[in-house]
């Protein structure tokens, strides 16, 4: 089933560093569609999970404004 119009074997996921936490990046073939970022509890479990989809709230990823997870 695809997502945004894009079939999942045409999209990539990476590991990256989004408003200084740790997160995720889910691109398809001409854009960004998706963010995940999480929030981690002192022991370094996630806690909560922020999925964002709005392409408007997007632009700052979809510019290159990351740095990859090491």
């Amino acid at each position: 089933m695809a997502y945004q119009s894009i079939e999942p074997g045409r999209m990539r996921a990476e590991l990256t560093w989004i408003n200084g936490g740790p997160g995720m990046v889910f691109r398809g073939p001409d854009r960004v569609v998706a963010t995940l970022t999480f929030d981690l509890d002192p022991e370094g479990h996630i806690s909560t999970i922020h999925n964002v989809a709005n392409p408007d709230k997007l632009h700052a990823v979809a510019d290159g404004a990351r740095h990859e997870l090491s």
